[in-house]
This record gives C-alpha cells, sequence and structure tokens, in this order.
C-alpha cells in the first residue's frame, strides 16, 4: 500500500484556511482524506477553529512523552499536530492540516510526501479581516502581515491558491490540488484538476474539455475555476489547442466560395463603428462577408447594439444564410449562433474579477470565424490606456498571436495594431453610432474623418485578400470608389431590408451639455469615462442614450463651450450620468500658450 501525502496548508491569518478545509472535505473521496485536529492550549470557543484543547502544563508532559509529530508556538499559544496522523499515512490516508510556514522545514523530516498549500489573498482583504475579529492591536496585525511572505524551505512540493474569488472558487482550487494526482479520478476531471492547479494541457485533452464545459458535466464552480484557470495561464500551444477544439468539435457553414471575409475588433475604443462601415463596402464589391457580433458587454454600445438601431439583428442560421446569400453580407448578433455557451460563461466572471481574457478571446474569436465559414479575416487591435490592449506593444503580441493560431487552424489572418488615444466616431451609444456610420457611407460633409480613414484602412486590407486586386494600394482606390459612388450606402439599405428594418424610435430625447471650465486646449479624451457617462444615460439598452462629442483632441476651447452634449430617454439616468460628468468630464487639458 502507497502511504498517504501530507497536505499541510499555511498561510496568514484572515486567508480563509479553515473555511476551505471544511469546504472541501464533503466533496473528498469518502476514507481517503483526514483533517488534522491541532492540539492548542486554547479554549475551544465557538468562534475559533475545531481543535483539542489543553493546558500549557499538559500540552509540555505530552510533548516530552512524544505525542506530537511537531509543536510551535505563536501568540502566546502552544500548536502540535499529533502523532497519530503518521499511522493513518502508513495506512495510505491523505492527511490535511493547517499549520504555520515557519514549521514547513522541520515537517518534511518527518514525514513522507510533504505538499504545502499556500493560501492567501490580496494584503488589504487580510488586513480588513484580521481588523474585523478586533483580537490584535494593529501593530500586531502588519507582524502577522509580514509573516506570511516568508519562503518556503527549497525543494518544497507547493502550491498556491490566491483565494480572492469566492468561497466555491477557492474551495475548487483546493479540491483540485488534493486531487489532481488521485490514481481513481477519471482522465477527463484529472485533466480539469491539473489545469487549475497551474499546469498546460495538450490538444486532446482541451478536446475533451470544451465539449464537456459546454454541456455543463462539472460543477459550477469547478467549471468557474477551470475557466478563470485558463485566462491566468496559457501557453501559445494551449491557445491553439483550445482553438483547435471549439473549431472542429462543431459543423462549420459552407459558402460554396474560396474565399470568405470577415473583419473584427477587440474594441474598447469609443464609436469605433468600422465594421459596420467595411461590411458593405465589400459586400458591394461582391465578397462574402457574413459578420456576427456580440453585445456591449462594458461598452456603451457593440457592434450588434448599433446595428439594432437600424435592422433586426437576433437572426437564426437560416436567415443569416438567406441574407448573405442574397446581398454578400450580414451584421447579426452571435447569440443564437456559433458556441457561445463558453463565452456566456467566462464574460462575467472576467467582468466580475476583472481579469485578463485577451488570449483566450483569441482561440475564441477564431473559432468562431471558423465555423462561421470565414477564410480570411482581419483583426483590429487597438491599444489605449483606457481599451482592453494598454500598449503599442502589448498590441504587436496580441496580433502575432492571432497570426499564429488563425494558421494553425487553417485561416488567414492579418491583425493590425491601431492607435485608440483618439476617437472614432464623434457618437458613443448605439444611435448615435448608427448616425456616424450612416454619414460616412453616405458621404456626408458632417462624417467622422477618424471613422472614414480607418474604415477604407481595413476594407483595402480585405479587397486586397482578392486576386484581382492584390495589394492595398489598389484595395483602398477600390474602397474609396464604392463609397463615394453610393454603391456601399446601397448595399447597406438591401442588409438593412434583408434583416428588417427597425423605424425610427419615436422618443422624447432629453439633453444636457457638459462644457469646458477654462480656456485651453484638448489634450486627451479619457473613453474609459466617456463610454461609463453613455452607460450611466441608459445605452446601451436605451437604444437613443449616450454622448455626443463636440470637441476632439487638438481643438481649442473657450470656457462655457460645449464638450460634449449627453442625451437619453430616461431624464433621472441623463441627471446621473450628468452629475457624474461635472465631478470627471473625461477631458484632459492643456493650457492655451499666448
Amino acid at each position: 500500500m502507497q502511504p498517504g501525502k501530507f497536505f499541510f496548508v499555511v498561510g496568514p491569518s484572515g486567508s480563509g484556511k479553515d473555511s476551505l478545509i471544511s469546504g472541501v472535505m464533503p466533496l473528498l473521496p469518502n476514507n481517503q482524506f483526514l483533517v488534522a485536529r491541532r492540539v492548542i492550549t486554547r479554549q475551544a470557543l465557538l468562534h475559533t477553529e475545531d481543535h483539542d484543547s489543553c493546558s500549557p502544563a499538559e500540552f509540555l508532559e505530552r510533548e516530552i512523552s512524544g505525542d506530537f509529530i511537531i509543536t510551535w508556538q505563536a501568540h502566546g499559544l502552544h500548536y502540535g499536530l499529533p502523532s497519530s496522523l503518521l499511522n493513518a499515512i502508513e495506512q495510505g490516508v491523505h492527511v490535511i492540516a493547517n499549520g504555520s510556514r515557519s514549521m514547513v522545514h522541520l515537517l518534511q523530516e518527518k514525514v513522507p510526501h510533504l505538499c504545502v498549500i499556500e493560501v492567501n489573498a490580496p494584503i488589504e482583504v487580510l488586513r480588513m479581516r484580521l481588523s474585523s475579529r478586533e483580537r490584535e492591536t494593529p501593530e500586531e496585525i502588519e507582524k502577522r502581515l509580514t509573516r506570511a511572505s516568508l519562503p518556503l524551505p527549497a525543494g518544497i512540493s507547493s502550491f498556491k491558491i490566491n483565494n480572492n474569488h469566492s468561497l466555491g472558487i477557492g474551495i475548487s482550487r483546493l479540491k483540485a490540488i488534493l486531487l489532481c494526482n488521485l490514481e481513481s479520478t477519471d482522465k477527463l476531471q484529472q485533466d480539469l484538476y491539473q489545469k487549475i492547479c497551474g499546469k498546460s494541457l495538450n490538444r486532446a485533452s482541451y478536446s475533451q474539455l470544451i465539449p464537456a464545459i459546454i454541456q455543463k458535466k462539472f460543477s459550477f464552480d469547478d467549471a468557474q475555476t477551470f475557466l478563470i484557470a485558463c485566462t491566468e495561464h496559457l501557453t501559445e500551444d494551449e491557445i491553439v489547442s483550445i482553438a483547435h477544439a471549439r473549431t472542429f468539435n462543431y459543423p462549420r457553414v459552407a459558402w460554396g466560395k474560396s474565399i470568405v471575409v470577415d473583419k473584427h475588433s477587440l474594441g474598447g475604443i469609443i464609436g469605433n463603428r468600422v465594421s459596420l462601415v467595411v461590411i458593405p463596402i465589400i459586400a458591394a464589391f461582391g465578397l462574402l462577408i457574413p459578420k456576427t457580433s456580440s453585445r456591449a458587454i462594458t461598452s456603451a454600445s457593440g457592434t450588434a447594439d448599433t446595428m439594432e438601431v437600424l435592422a433586426k439583428v437576433d437572426l437564426n442560421f437560416d436567415e443569416v444564410k438567406a441574407c448573405v446569400q442574397a446581398t454578400n453580407g450580414c451584421i447579426t448578433w452571435n447569440g443564437k449562433l456559433n458556441h457561445s455557451l463558453l463565452d456566456d460563461a467566462i464574460n462575467p466572471i472576467t467582468k466580475s474579477y476583472g481579469l485578463d481574457s485577451r488570449k483566450w478571446s483569441v482561440a475564441s474569436i477564431l473559432s468562431k470565424k471558423y465555423t462561421a465559414g470565414s477564410t480570411h479575416i482581419v483583426i483590429d487591435v487597438p491599444y489605449s490606456s483606457s481599451a482592453k490592449v494598454k500598449t503599442q506593444q502589448e498590441a504587436v503580441e496580441l496580433a502575432h498571436l492571432f497570426e499564429h493560431v488563425g494558421k494553425e487552424i487553417g485561416l488567414i489572418v492579418k491583425a493590425f495594431p491601431t492607435d485608440g488615444d483618439l476617437p472614432i466616431g464623434m457618437g458613443i451609444g448605439p444611435a448615435l453610432e448608427a448616425r456616424d456610420v450612416l454619414q460616412v457611407l453616405a458621404n456626408d460633409p458632417k462624417a467622422s474623418i477618424p471613422l472614414l480613414e480607418k474604415s477604407l484602412f481595413f476594407a483595402a486590407h480585405i479587397l486586397a485578400f482578392d486576386p484581382s486586386i492584390g495589394n492595398f494600394d489598389a484595395g483602398y482606390q477600390l474602397a474609396k470608389k464604392l463609397l463615394e459612388s453610393g454603391a456601399a450606402l446601397k448595399k447597406m439599405e438591401a442588409i438593412i431590408n434583408f434583416q428588417g428594418k427597425i423605424p425610427a424610435q419615436e422618443l422624447k430625447i432629453y439633453t444636457l451639455e457638459v462644457t469646458a471650465e477654462s480656456n485651453g486646449r484638448v489634450q486627451k479624451i479619457d473613453g474609459g469615462i466617456i463610454s461609463d457617462i453613455a452607460r450611466h444615460c441608459g445605452a446601451p439598452v436605451l437604444k437613443l442614450a449616450g454622448v455626443d462629442l463636440k470637441k476632439l483632441p487638438g481643438d481649442e476651447v473657450l470656457q462655457g463651450e460645449p464638450l460634449y452634449l449627453i442625451q437619453s430617454t430616461d431624464l433621472e439616468k441623463l441627471q446621473d450620468a450628468h452629475q457624474k460628468a461635472l465631478r470627471n468630464s473625461g477631458f484632459v487639458m492643456a493650457s492655451l500658450t499666448t
């Protein structure tokens, strides 16, 4: 019989060790795990851990007689782990013990197969939890927090649990560590636990795990914990593997064309409705471009939200296919299409916990494009301090990743980092962004120049995929011609009519101005703040709500001049947004030089 392992759970007070241990025990195989009851020279009370109490004198007698594997002192108390635990280990039982990291070096000499599990949480959370207990002075609390950062001895097998999410997720992380190498666990469950523990998985594992997650074969907490692990540590090979699993486990739309194109943006830039201009340009040329888009997650409007001002977007597959066959393109919501269940699960997690899901998004986006039948894709990777991608270097790296993963699953992908510090359109919110799009398509003199130029740039690269065009310059001239001739607008009208035109809303719109506090020059506009103000107005749920910019970076502004207009059909939301804008307009101003 193989001896059991000794799992020594360490971490500062307030990290939640006891809660995790008590929560995980009902989830472990019967008779295979044992929680060590510590002996402490403290009276057992309801608000303290479940332990065996004894007097200091009795403790010392037991220590001399060899009743403990190890003992230690902390906070004026004696702690000990009983020697009877060694008998359990010899019988193949795995022991879980809550202990002090300062005792790890002694424990490794006493037990076979020692594994240390470090539980921690953000220091501000620990400080708050310890303070709420009202047991120690602030100075004593700081000493505890300092001890928690002491390094472990070299050569110790260890795992880390950052207990910074829900209790259920923390318990799932502990369970994964305890069971990840247990022979009795089936292969699928083992793979799940291995990933949660921070291991890299191969393509075969992901090809089984991804469908299992979608089919809800795991508990809610286990599935959430797995998805969080996939945002925290993914190798490039794993991203390819996930893309393969999401791509080749599902049927692909066959359009009967050698070139089927698409355009996608990572978003996060205000007024960036380039796709709505690009799709009708490409469709007017004759290439198929079946565009499926998400609704807004954190922004004031997504592509689908904006298109929904003009036309029905919740089409099923047959309706999408008919629209593309009739008009060469579509602009629809992907909620009824592709395999969005994984993203429906991970998006709320990443939003709630502020996780970086960009690498996961690469596999998600490209797999959807593949199953939608696309063969050639252009990706916009905008970077800005207020966007999903913060720096140019990050954007370059992500662009390379898009192209590499695309190639691995049989797609031709061109990804372009773009500067996102400047607004692309003047409107932020579904109806205002739709207005900007139609102005560009109609060659309106009031059309946003940045929106026009960026749209021509991406349309040119897509058109260059066609051998008859061949290069960017020829593609740019053709895109410009299709726009200026009215062919793109006519194609947009055909797409809108086929999807189902939505009449303009006849609702009262309330407006308020946000004005400059002094003379100056607009230096920068914080897109995150402007987008948040638009959401406070009610966007994207209220289609007519949003922010209409009146000034752009570089513009001179006089005191009292409007920086932007905020609007909504809900007066209370508008007033709330206005108060928010008065506290921080999102405009960074520089003094005018004389």
